[in-house]
């Protein structure tokens, strides 16, 4: 599971790192140390360029976007619905209707520094101890950002929908207000990590990427494929529990515990 992340590298860094255009103004967010559900969030895409009126103009381009944290699929019919889908499991996004479409034809990559994750100490027993869980955070051994596996979906707002929080992932297009969502894909922990949860985000290599991006690439299995491969090297460390509320802000929530 990746219910809670950290990205705080610039913009300018993250188009350069994934080769990619800038962000269209004024599409940003701030630097975060603590992003939860429900937040706009920088995501990687590769779409069919379009001209100014807004048509395709054939070419593909690598873009840096914002999104909305939490999938919603084009038939959806309430935002509070994507707080069920902000994590797919890779094992399932091909055939589950929400994800199946986004698998086939837009998939992303969302830039990350850390993630977090809880863990419960378990007793001689197995059984977990009675004590509170302990958030680590987990990165890139060598520092750069995290390339996890996501994908994206255009959500159009419903006209007679609640108004929206206002963000960046929000567009009016042709006479419509359309929001751009976004997912985090898991799989089983690898050997290196199962101590801490039985899931982790699939971290993509810098080689994987590329693929991974492709919108002309189809095939499920192929696309599947990219997600068993390896990834780099992580390192982890214990931090204080004031990361535990989604409130909580600064670079101060990743000093390790003393």
């Amino acid at each position: 599971m990746c219910g809670r992340y950290g990205s705080w590298s610039g913009g300018a860094a993250l188009v350069s790192y994934f080769d990619a255009e800038p962000l269209p103004l004024p599409e940003d967010v701030e630097a975060s140390w603590n992003i939860s559900p429900g937040t706009d969030v920088r995501v990687v895409v590769e779409r069919v360029a379009t001209d100014g009126a807004g048509n395709q103009a054939g070419n593909l381009t690598r873009q840096l976007r914002c999104a909305r944290w939490g999938l919603l699929a084009s038939w959806a019919t309430q935002a509070r619905q994507a707080f069920r889908a902000f994590n797919a499991r890779s094992e399932t996004a091909a055939s589950k209707p929400t994800f199946r479409e986004s698998f086939r034809s837009f998939r992303a990559v969302v830039p990350a520094d850390c993630w977090y994750e809880w863990h419960r100490p378990t007793g001689a027993g197995g059984r977990e101890e009675e004590i509170r869980s302990r958030p680590y955070a987990v990165c890139r051994q060598d520092e750069e950002p995290l390339a996890l596996a996501g994908l994206c979906s255009w959500w159009r707002v419903p006209s007679s929908h609640p108004p929206l929080r206002p963000g960046p992932s929000i567009h009016d297009h042709r006479g419509g207000t359309w929001m751009l969502t976004c997912t985090i894909l898991t799989r089983p922990a690898r050997e290196d990590l199962a101590w801490l949860h039985e899931r982790e985000p699939v971290v993509l290599s810098r080689t994987a990427v590329d693929s991974w991006l492709d919108p002309t690439l189809h095939d499920p299995t192929q696309v599947a494929s990219l997600l068993a491969g390896a990834r780099p090297a992580l390192r982890w460390w214990e931090v204080g529990p004031q990361i535990s509320s989604s409130r909580s802000r600064g670079p101060q929530l990743i000093e390790p515990v003393a």
